[in-house]
């Protein structure tokens, strides 16, 4: 390499940083307060400003006396939103210069209407309405019927024929491999009894905003192309967001500190439309898609490359970043759905296949692939599907541990001899879990609402109940991330448009109402600055706030620089 070009390069990555510093301090800076017509201080309300395009968005919560404080590199039109469970929303338009310094003060009007009300609550509240003669078929229905979307927010919740309400649960179960029409018209009826736009009369929820929160900043960047925006992770070496979309055969390269998007096109490598999915199996491309790779998550490699797993075409994707190229190795054999993965120490790249009930294990160094078939052992034999879903490396033995979605199963997978043990959890559905530097597995239960840690040394489990918003409601976890730095853990609540910190020592949550309803949160992740991201991607968009998918990030101390290439 020209000792001329890598100076270049760090004379560039220098003058980034220094960019960031000096525009943050020559930023607008919006101030004021969010209080109540008779005067009382609303802590915890969100202050929303949102760039005019509607791009680019940043929150900040209300302090004690109902003062904010909100620091932007937002530039021209844009409008500051203020919103409080049981009040109506403010919004103001600004004109935002550098330096500008703005007070804008907010006096927001109780909602009085019970119609009003019950349209601001979360999908928790409409969810808790579902009737089941037995709580466990309940239990197993959001496990079900909660894959890319909440049930209860204003988009599902919409009356809708019955006959339309059997499309949707076929489609549904569809995902796990349920035909059965009885089993489909049973949901479709409990659906359509239940969302039959009358207002809800169930007692009010209870918004908790943590003390601890109130520091806190949550950006947004916005992906208008997005299908199913699935899984987010950001490159170090240039400070960007690489966003894998399933339903496009696209990445999108968010640029945090200029706020721009680019979109790169997944080259099909003349893989026809249905991949390997279609000639496998004959059937359609679940949920509708006309893609023939499906990327649905992605980690970079030791190279610097990305690694993802291309659902639809049954391959490995291999990106590099810099130079901007794509290519795809074979899984193999009748493999079907690659879904989760992760690295081992070695390079090793680990990954579940989802349809195929198998874990897969691809050497990125001397390019070996193979495939470990799993056990069959369910938790509910009525359900012919098994999902593996969840994968993990144990940083402390190097042992792989898997979770079996609709099996309701954990594994370990000896990384040298391959022999896999399999464990029933205390758990209705375990989905993405991970571990702590410690050893220490830390499982998010979809069904029960429950974050579960398991000490793989004793096999001893640990359950936490996500604090709901009201009683007989239900949270909905399906990822969450360890901070490495912390080791506090980090999990979605898909249910009621927030996220939770954990603090394992004091066995504490910590509550982080956001600023957008309908969210719908995939995988973690940490910034080297120290944010926690996911990609919101309920699918349609539209069930989301605003039609949009995004990424977005959560800063908990609220004065933490953007992702920034390394220097």
């Amino acid at each position: 390499m020209n000792r001329n070009n890598v100076n270049v390069g760090r004379t560039a990555r220098l003058a980034t940083v220094l960019l960031v510093f000096s525009c943050a301090a020559i930023g607008a800076e919006v101030t004021g307060t969010v209080k109540a017509r008779n005067g009382r201080a609303l802590t915890g309300a969100l202050v929303t400003l949102t760039q005019s395009d509607g791009l680019f968005v940043e929150s900040v919560y209300a302090g004690a006396e109902g003062s904010f404080k909100l620091q932007t590199l937002q530039k021209g039109k844009s409008s500051l939103r203020a919103r409080n469970p049981y009040f109506a929303d403010v919004t103001v338009e600004l004109e935002l210069a550098d330096t500008a310094k703005i007070r804008q003060d907010f006096k927001l009007s109780p909602l009085t209407n019970p119609a009003a009300i019950a349209e601001t609550l979360s999908a928790s509240a409409y969810f808790a309405r579902i009737k089941f003669d037995k709580p466990i078929d309940k239990t197993w229905f959001q496990v079900e019927c909660l894959t890319c979307h909440q049930i209860g927010n204003a988009f599902t919740r919409a009356p809708r024929p019955h006959e339309l309400w059997q499309q949707i649960s076929t489609r549904m179960l569809g995902n796990y491999g349920i035909t059965d029409k009885a089993w489909i018209d049973r949901y479709a009826g409990k659906l359509e009894t239940t969302f039959n736009g009358k207002p809800l009369t169930l007692a009010r929820q209870k918004p908790v905003v943590d003390k601890e929160a109130l520091p806190a900043r949550i950006i947004e960047w916005k992906l208008p192309d997005g299908v199913i925006a699935h899984d987010v992770e950001i490159h170090p070496a240039d400070g960007k967001f690489y966003t894998v979309d399933q339903g496009t055969d696209r990445i999108y390269i968010t640029d945090p500190i200029a706020n721009t998007t680019e979109t790169y096109d997944i080259p099909r490598g003349g893989i026809p439309q249905g991949g390997k999915f279609f000639r496998l199996t004959g059937n359609p491309i679940p949920l509708g898609l006309t893609v023939a790779r499906g990327p649905h998550s992605l980690q970079e490699g030791p190279n610097g490359h990305f690694y993802t797993t291309d659902a639809i075409s049954g391959q490995i994707g291999e990106f590099d970043p810099q130079l901007r190229t794509y290519v795809g190795h074979e899984v193999g054999g009748n493999s079907l759905y690659p879904h989760t993965d992760r690295f081992d120490r070695l390079g090793r790249l680990w990954f579940t296949l989802s349809f195929s009930n198998q874990v897969g294990m691809f050497d990125t160094r001397s390019g070996e692939m193979r495939v470990i078939d799993l056990p069959t052992e369910t938790d509910r034999p009525a359900n012919p599907a098994l999902v593996p879903y969840g994968i993990d490396v144990n940083p402390v033995d190097g042992s792989v541990w898997y979770a079996s979605l609709m099996a309701n199963r954990i594994g370990r997978i000896d990384p040298e001899s391959f022999k896999v043990e399999s464990f029933t959890p205390p758990t209705v559905g375990p989905r993405r879990m991970r571990f702590a530097a410690d050893g220490m597995l830390w499982i998010p239960d979809f069904g029960l609402g429950r974050l579960v840690k398991l000490d793989t040394k004793t096999m001893k489990y640990t359950a936490y109940t996500i604090p709901p918003l009201a009683p007989g409601e239900v949270e909905a976890p399906y990822a969450l991330g360890v901070n490495p730095k912390t080791q506090e853990i980090w999990i979605t609540a898909n249910m009621s448009d927030r996220i939770f910190r954990f603090l394992p020592k004091e066995e504490r949550f910590i509550s982080y109402p956001l600023p957008t309803r309908g969210i719908y949160l995939r995988d973690m992740i940490f910034t080297p600055e120290g944010m926690v991201c996911s990609a919101n991607s309920p699918l349609p968009a539209g069930a989301a706030e605003g039609g949009m998918q995004e990424v977005i990030c959560l800063d908990p101390i609220g004065d933490l620089p953007l992702p920034k290439p390394a220097t």
